[in-house]
């Protein structure tokens, strides 16, 4: 296989899975174009690969006129994904499906074909081709329920089946749609759970720290008080990881922004100390605080992350049904998405 053609796949690839992650999102030629130079491609590639769409498109609207349905579909396919924002490829696509689906009966067919179609008109809210196929696709779909369901059925029977039905699909999306939201809720939670662990372990390293640094018999006793102190506030007050609200939050960073700003303070002035600085626990301690300080910023990172998933997930519909709150990120404000640092030079 030539490097074009596994930058072609690498591309495919890329492209398929965007599409999966964005859905209802229409991609701009500029951006499908950075997407190829992502995957490989060079420019002269890239417009190889468009030509080669464009002759795809040309060969199926052949295949259509010679009423060739499985070589439109396939080469028609073949387009679309090329170039996924071209509504005349969607259009054709859906023509060939609607087309190979009466000739088969062959249902899946015409749901390929509403789905070129909804493409097409998101593309192009007044193609009139895709309006067009539109009526024609129901057209066929009631001429085929037709030819399927040749015994008539009784009406009350028909709406009774039609109101349980619904009744299902409402108690079938409540229940799994409820789950996904309290799924939501528990990956913010055990988010929480692993800022709390590294916060916790920086206020575990501190007693040794400070045993340290007692060492020097004249070591300021301020100092130390204002980090025991700032420490014993930031472990006497606990967020619970279900009510994580603006005011529960700020309280949280303000109590640990204290405490690493006495400890900060600390450090500075056992630096005055060689006979402490020197020591290999001292050494040891600092390298153990710079790491906490950047899993701390780690941790908060990822539990911002999983607090917009849910938040977001939150408050799109259907889902804002269920009456779950939003959570709070920390502080969004200048150096906030760090934790508050701890200098050891």
């Amino acid at each position: 296989m030539s490097s074009s053609d596994d930058a072609l796949d690498r591309y495919m690839k890329k492209l398929t899975e965007l599409q999966y992650a964005r859905q209802e999102t229409l991609y701009s030629d500029e951006e499908l174009k950075q997407i190829a130079f992502d995957s490989g491609f060079t420019e002269a590639e890239w417009q190889e690969a468009r030509k080669r769409a464009e002759k795809q498109k040309q060969r199926g609207k052949y295949h259509i006129v010679h009423a060739n349905w499985q070589d439109a579909v396939e080469e028609l396919e073949a387009a679309c994904a090329l170039t996924p924002n071209d509504a005349e490829a969607h259009t054709m696509a859906a023509e060939a499906y609607i087309n190979r689906g009466g000739t088969q009966q062959n249902t899946e067919d015409f749901r390929q074909a509403e789905y070129h179609l909804d493409q097409a008109l998101l593309i192009d809210s007044k193609y009139e081709n895709a309006f067009k196929l539109k009526r024609e696709l129901n057209t066929r779909r009631k001429i085929l329920t037709t030819q399927t369901h040749k015994s008539t059925r009784n009406r009350k029977l028909i709406r009774w089946m039609i109101l349980g039905g619904i009744a299902l699909v409402v108690i079938f999306w409540y229940f799994t749609s409820y789950n996904s939201m309290v799924n939501a809720e528990e990956e913010t939670i055990e988010a929480w759970a692993q800022v709390e662990n590294v916060y916790q372990r920086r206020a575990d390293l501190i007693p040794n720290l400070i045993s340290t640094v007692e060492a020097a018999a004249d070591f300021e006793r301020e100092v130390l008080t204002e980090v025991t102190q700032a420490r014993s506030q930031t472990l006497g007050n606990p967020v619970d990881p279900t009510e994580l609200n603006p005011t529960a939050l700020r309280q949280f960073e303000q109590n640990q922004a204290a405490l690493g700003a006495s400890l900060s303070r600390l450090i500075a002035v056992a630096e005055d100390y060689p006979q402490i600085t020197a020591t290999e626990n001292f050494r040891d301690l600092q390298v153990q605080l710079e790491g906490t300080e950047n899993r701390i910023a780690v941790e908060r990172r990822r539990f911002n992350q999983a607090v917009q998933a849910y938040n977001a997930k939150a408050r799109k519909f259907p889902y804002n049904l269920l009456g779950f709150d939003t959570k709070a990120y920390f502080s969004a404000n200048a150096g906030a998405e760090n934790a508050p640092n701890v200098t050891f030079d």
